[in-house]
């Protein structure tokens, strides 16, 4: 039987989504064109929701298959479909110039979901490092939250906005980066029986 587990490559798929988000909140506060940066970003943030769904088919499959993690299939299955769905929203939204108003509303649920994650993987303990884990649930659901006030303040309020999400954004990233990368080895070397 396989030892393929797929959190790892969601895990590289938020990193990659909030480094891209960065990139595009830190050009938007620069002043750069919305509508240019949108045609830019938005085919990138679509492109990682796409492979979001596929992340979602194989934790559920992993579970199928034989490996049942239930914990972690719920905790990372429902966020990850959660987040393909929004990243592939996101991504058609900014690539037509749409106001980000009417995906900011089902965005603040998302971030609830996310949050209620960061607080299971403290209350439980999951993952080996739950603390950066949870960093990096609290983090994506702060700024999934965020994209609210963003989505519906004034233009002069927007460049702060976009500043802080920025910065929610990096602490994501960095949360899933870590994560992840300590995930890859310790996986490894379970499958070959090295503990980890």
């Amino acid at each position: 039987m396989g030892s393929y587990n797929p959190l790892v490559f969601v895990l590289g798929l938020v990193t990659a989504a909030g480094v891209s988000g960065v990139a595009y909140l830190l050009a938007v506060a620069r002043g750069g064109d919305e509508k240019a940066l949108g045609r830019l970003y938005g085919p990138l943030f679509f492109t990682l929701g796409v492979f979001a769904l596929g992340a979602v088919a194989q934790l559920y499959w992993t579970n199928w298959a034989g490996r049942p993690v239930p914990q972690y299939t719920e905790l990372f299955g429902v966020a990850t479909g959660l987040f393909a769905f929004m990243m592939i929203l996101a991504g058609f939204y900014l690539y037509q110039g749409l106001e980000l108003k009417a995906l900011a509303w089902p965005s603040v649920f998302l971030g609830l979901y996310l949050l209620q994650g960061a607080r299971a993987v403290l209350d439980f303990g999951l993952t080996k490092s739950p603390a950066l884990t949870a960093l990096m649930w609290g983090a994506a659901g702060v700024a999934s939250i965020g994209i609210l006030f963003y989505a519906y303040s004034r233009p002069e309020a927007r460049r702060a906005w976009a500043y802080l999400g920025a910065l929610v954004l990096a602490l994501m990233a960095l949360g899933a980066f870590l994560t992840g990368f300590m995930a890859y080895y310790g996986h490894i070397a379970s499958a070959v029986g090295g503990g980890g």
